[in-house]
């Protein structure tokens, strides 16, 4: 390998980060050395289009290996070649590939715009926090709304970071995510929130040269959604190597999980100058609004207080994230030796295939799930909605209640929990759950029949509310039908369990549920004037006392994995001997 020339190592370096040219006077010499090729394609045989590879010392046959290297795995039918071809430099023993999804191409670049001097860039920031704070305005949702909240696409993202990437910051978009998270702690008070801490915190370890706005972007991505860490690496491969920059994704996403730790300090420090300027700001208008501007200095200092506390279990959530999604959004390892060429089929639907699991998985618990962000497919509430849940919790439970009483079949099971005084109060609750009055079934008169119950860790077990159907395929569907807001249940299994026993249930349509409710499953309302719609069916069983089961353990057919957080798999199908004309090189 001494002898390669400038043109090859070239070629080398461009198929490893794009993969999709075909580099010219491809020859014998150029497949001396350590190498392999590699494909990886749907189990129809077709290509996928872009994926990001990453080749590793052994390890077990799971990431986290030393990498040897890594980059953009393009072949398409279009392409002259099946393989890519993947130098190994100077190791020439077994190795290990694995691959993360994602077949789509960056948007294009525009050139970042001039840098501004980072005190500058704070003052401004505090300027429009005092002035907000003073006026005590309507803050503008459409350009306040912070980091994970605003309505961007991943390839957006990541190409306003890459574009002003290392050692520089984005300083439209990190001024109006720092100014967003700033209200949230200083004029609402939301300092138990983790996300609003994760907010400032991406937005200041922008301005460490080593890790810049592109450390914020990853944050920001992946807090949102882990599971985008395959367009995440794609982008930043494809995008950073076209800029010249040869910063390989999955080396800085493995290596930012432990710099944001390391970085709480400056990070620190730079939240405690920021809090400085603000106070400076607030305290000009002192003799226009004394009051309030005493009761949020008073705010400034409590929140500098706990500032540094609160970074650190920042910096850890947003390790463990990155490092669940580095682990859980891969494919296994497969190994491979030098010279030999490996096809790595992936399957497009989650294994399931395993039937139901005796026990509740670990993987089930959704671990780095955001609880506290907002529930996909709430919306704002309206009046009507006011309404509706009001005459239902105020007027129609009594009567629903009555009307059950009166029932001469109404099972006994059911009966008695409406009447004893210890349980009454708890049963009308129940009904409240409801959106029109529910019906009663008597499961003794017909045979087994299967329920469901979705959750997602495993004190939920004895819970009382069930289905008659698997959940869906969507997560969305099923939180906007069933009315089940993220800080409720992280929905990654669901139970599987027959019935009878418990004799009967009440059914019916699931009723609206005002995410602003604190009242409800002693939850902090983390999202006023949302509201999730319900609709969808469901039973309620009568529990015992609260540690016994509504389903007695003996009924429980086992847990599986919901499909939106199923595991999936790559299967290996063909490991061979490399050919010279099988790759781009």
């Amino acid at each position: 390998m001494n002898q390669i020339t400038n043109e090859y190592q070239k070629a080398q370096a461009l198929a490893s980060s794009e993969g999709g040219r075909v580099a010219a006077d491809g020859c014998q010499h150029c497949h001396d050395g350590n190498w392999i090729h590699l494909r990886y394609e749907y189990p129809d045989e077709q290509a996928v289009t872009d994926t990001t590879y990453v080749v590793q010392k052994p390890n077990g046959g799971e990431p986290g290996g030393e990498v040897i290297t890594e980059g953009v795995l393009t072949v398409t039918e279009l392409s002259r070649h099946k393989y890519i071809h993947v130098d190994l430099g100077d190791y020439d023993g077994e190795v290990e590939v694995f691959f993360f999804d994602d077949p789509t191409e960056p948007v294009p670049f525009e050139e970042p715009a001039p840098v501004e001097d980072e005190r500058t860039w704070l003052e401004r920031a505090t300027e429009s926090v005092a002035s907000s704070i003073a006026s005590g305005a309507q803050w503008s949702w459409e350009t306040l709304q912070g980091d994970f909240n605003e309505n961007m696409s991943t390839s957006q993202i990541i190409t306003n970071a890459v574009v002003t990437a290392v050692p520089v910051v984005d300083q439209v978009a990190d001024l109006r995510d720092l100014i967003a998270n700033s209200k949230l702690l200083i004029r609402d008070k939301r300092y138990d929130e983790i996300g609003v801490w994760v907010g400032v915190f991406a937005c200041l370890i922008g301005l460490v040269p080593s890790l810049g706005s592109l450390a914020k972007g990853v944050i920001k991505i992946i807090w949102k959604n882990a599971s985008e860490m395959g367009r995440v690496l794609v982008y930043i491969n494809k995008a950073l190597h076209r800029t010249g920059m040869r910063v390989n994704g999955y080396r800085f996403v493995t290596k930012l999980a432990d710099d944001v730790v390391d970085q709480v300090g400056f990070v620190a420090h730079k939240f405690d100058e920021f809090l400085d300027l603000t106070a400076q700001k607030v305290s000009l208008l002192k003799n226009l609004t004394p009051g309030f501007v005493e009761d949020t200095l008073e705010t400034i200092e409590k929140v500098r207080r706990m500032a540094s506390r609160r970074f650190e279990a920042a910096a850890l959530a947003i390790r463990k994230r990155i490092l669940w999604a580095v682990t859980d959004f891969a494919t296994k390892a497969y190994a491979v030796l030098p010279g030999q060429s490996i096809i790595v089929r992936r399957v497009i639907e989650p294994i399931l295939d395993n039937g139901v699991y005796r026990r509740f998985q670990n993987h089930m618990g959704r671990e780095g799930f955001e609880d506290t962000a907002l529930t996909p497919g709430a919306r704002e509430i309206t009046e009507a909605d006011r309404a509706k849940i009001r005459r239902i919790r105020e007027v129609e439970v009594v009567r629903w209640r009555q009307d059950l009483l009166a029932d001469p079949k109404f099972p006994d099971s059911l009966r008695e929990f409406a009447q004893e005084p210890e349980t009454a109060p708890i049963f009308l609750e129940v009904l409240k759950t409801f959106g029109e009055k529910p019906f009663y079934k008597d499961f003794t008169k017909d045979g087994s029949t299967e329920i469901y119950r979705v959750i997602g860790k495993e004190d939920q077990i004895g819970g009382a509310f069930w289905s008659r159907s698997a959940p869906p395929d969507d997560e969305q569907t099923w939180r906007v039908r069933d009315a089940v807001s993220n800080d409720w249940n992280r929905g990654g299994g669901y139970m599987v369990a027959k019935v009878p026993p418990p004799p009967a249930a009440l059914i019916g349509p699931i009723g609206p549920q005002d995410l602003g409710d604190a009242t409800k499953h002693d939850a902090v309302a983390l999202h006023p004037d949302m509201i999730l719609d319900g609709g969808g069916e469901q039973l309620w069983f009568p529990k015992l006392d609260r540690d016994t089961p509504a389903i007695p353990e003996k009924q429980l057919l086992g847990f599986k994995y919901t499909k939106w957080n199923a595991p999936s798999d790559a299967l290996r199908s063909l490991r061979q001997a490399g050919k010279i004309d099988e790759c781009d090189l």
